[in-house]
């Protein structure tokens, strides 16, 4: 096996392995009562959606032979304008990522990131004196269920398989 073929395999695998990961931390989730260990099962889970997705971006700068440290859409773009060549991979990307699974998965990871303030009142009204299950119970409503989680899962890798099936050598 050539060199490159085998780098590109590995970030296929990389890929493959975030969907994986995701996979584990959804049964995880499922299999649990507590509510702080169920949201730090979602929250995994959907930081490992969002690693897919930057391990895919990796894979097609390795498919287009494209040098980058931090993969983006707009970088990936900008580099395949200097050598004069176009992605329909990355315009789908872009697609899904305004309005689609993808969307779904990075709004929920800055959701995860950057959790609204939550108002007052509820904090108020909170009978717990303990400040994590304040924040989990306060900080969980807009969370996914695994459930979900899962069908976002299902829909991007299968989204991922049907790009990495159109995709031709230069």
């Amino acid at each position: 096996m050539s060199k490159k073929n085998r780098v590109a395999r590995y970030q296929a695998d990389r890929t493959n392995q975030k969907f994986y990961f995701c996979r584990l931390a959804c049964k995880q989730a499922a299999q649990i009562q507590d509510k702080q260990q169920y949201q730090a099962s979602c929250e995994t889970a959907i930081f490992h959606l969002q690693g897919a997705y930057y391990a895919f971006l990796q894979e097609l700068a390795q498919f287009y032979a494209i040098d980058t440290p931090t993969p983006s859409i707009e970088y990936l773009q900008e580099q395949l304008a200097a050598k004069t060549l176009i992605s329909p991979e990355l315009e789908r990307l872009k697609q899904i990522r305004q309005d689609g699974v993808l969307a779904n998965i990075l709004n929920a990871y800055q959701r995860c990131q950057y959790m609204p303030k939550p108002e007052l009142a509820a904090i108020e009204q909170s009978t717990s004196t303990d400040l994590i299950v304040n924040v989990v119970t306060l900080s969980n409503q807009w969370l996914p269920d695994e459930q979900t989680i899962r069908e976002w899962r299902q829909e991007f890798m299968a989204f991922i398989d049907s790009l990495r099936a159109g995709m031709a050598e230069y």
